[in-house]
């Protein structure tokens, strides 16, 4: 039986190969629900194989997992936001969380993780392009200290029509300029 001090850890990690599967299954979920993803449609397993492997030759662009006692609760993607050069310090991120973690914190501890990732690697921004029906999202958005800075309107179509779109931005804070 778990306690308040025996309380299984959840870890933050790499995504790894053996993965595929459970982020197969979250994201398939998240199609399901409507709210997490711009998806209509699950995604087959091999898209999430080769995401791993392609995450796992980029560093700059990882997969990470949130993992309590080797089950899966949750993942998130680094993404580049644009491949121009002027743009390559900023990623877009992805969060999915399984349905029966979701209001536990993971993906608080999972945007945290990859904003403390992101900040090694020299990022200067991040952004996110959340449903506006997905309330979770946004307040999760909200108590990690991104942004809302704009609004798409119909800009998603799912299978029930033309869904807005909420921009939101998280930006790194950087060193005072200094004075000469």
């Amino acid at each position: 039986m778990s306690t308040a001090t025996s309380r299984p850890q959840l870890e933050i990690r790499p995504a790894h190969e053996n993965d595929a599967n459970s982020l197969f299954e979250i994201f398939n979920e998240a199609v399901q629900d409507r709210l997490e993803t711009f998806d209509a449609d699950p995604r087959p397993m091999e898209n999430h194989r080769l995401a791993i492997d392609a995450a796992e030759r980029d560093p700059k662009h990882p997969i990470l997992v949130a993992d309590v006692r080797n089950w899966i609760a949750g993942w998130a993607a680094l993404s580049p936001y644009d491949n121009r050069i002027a743009l390559d310090d900023m990623g877009e991120v992805f969060i999915c969380v399984r349905r029966s973690f979701r209001s536990y914190g993971v993906g608080r501890q999972l945007m945290r993780a990859v904003q403390e990732y992101a900040a090694g690697l020299g990022y200067r921004k991040l952004i996110g392009r959340i449903l506006v029906e997905n309330h979770e999202g946004l307040n999760l958005c909200r108590a990690t200290g991104w942004r809302e800075v704009g609004r798409h309107t119909a800009h998603a179509r799912l299978h029930d029509g033309l869904h807005d779109v909420v921009l939101v931005e998280y930006i790194f804070p950087t060193a005072p300029a200094q004075q000469t």
